[in-house]
């Protein structure tokens, strides 16, 4: 690989946190996907930032993963990146509406939330969404 080139996982962590990381890996037990979910979620917020990390997860799994990798998900990832305001309907949908929180802790309800689309589709989803929350019915 030329020096100029980012591996795809480079994954952006101190060295401590790298060690951190590396030692929890080393001694976890249990269900192996669980471990597998948990560092996909830790490459998912890398690329896609933690708010998308709290659409997609309940607080439960969130907390468990990030006890799994012995990491905080805010200390090691984004929180957005171009990739949640391009790929990501939930974020989309949260930053139209101005409700992160609201959609995060259930009280507003997102269908399709947790698709990872292309921005066209993404726009259609925001678009859909912002369309039958209007309090008008469509013909």
């Amino acid at each position: 690989m030329e020096a100029n080139q980012r591996k795809l996982f480079d994954l952006n962590l101190s060295t401590e946190q790298e060690q951190i990381l590396l030692q929890n890996i080393k001694e976890f037990r249990g269900v192996g996907t669980t471990l597998e979910s948990a560092l996909g979620a830790l490459i998912m917020g890398q690329y896609f930032g933690w708010r998308v990390l709290k659409i997609l997860h309940n607080p439960l799994t969130y907390r468990r993963y990030e006890k799994i990798l012995g990491i905080k998900f805010q200390d090691v990832c984004p929180e957005s990146t171009h990739y949640s305001e391009t790929k990501s309907v939930g974020y989309a949908i949260t930053q139209k509406l101005g409700s992160f929180w609201a959609v995060v802790m259930g009280k507003r309800k997102v269908a399709d939330k947790g698709l990872i689309e292309d921005q066209t589709e993404v726009e259609k989803h925001v678009a859909k969404h912002i369309a039958g929350n209007d309090g008008e019915e469509k013909k």
